[in-house]
């Protein structure tokens, strides 16, 4: 079972906003001789800031997004996934150290941290 968790009393946006802008190092820009009128080739956000704003919004309506609130816990907050496919969302923005920022753990079985 994957389960997010809010550590800190409130989460810090902008510090996750400003590690979602950061390029990872090494990584070279890939998006320079992009057409930003071409229809994207895959359903997922290209980019992790666009992850960031579709978990903005679903701390903002859990139900709504697919996080089923987790009570009777001693955390600040906790969220249950309830699609599996927010598991590999969730992961992307662990991966990149943005819930890190915001104040946001993420634990994962060992099976799905392999995939």
């Amino acid at each position: 079972m994957t389960i997010l968790e809010l550590v800190k009393p409130r989460p810090d946006w902008l510090g996750a906003l400003q590690i979602a802008l950061t390029r990872p190092p090494g990584v070279p820009e890939r998006r320079s001789g992009d057409d930003p009128w071409k229809q994207p080739s895959t359903e997922r956000p290209r980019r992790i800031s666009d992850d960031l704003a579709w978990f903005r919004d679903a701390m903002d309506e859990p139900g709504e997004h697919g996080l089923r609130p987790i009570d009777d816990t001693a955390t600040v907050a906790a969220w249950e996934p309830s699609d599996p496919d927010l598991v590999p969302r969730l992961a992307r923005l662990d991966q990149r150290g943005v819930l890190a920022a915001a104040g946001f753990l993420l634990h994962e079985p060992d099976a799905v941290r392999a995939v």
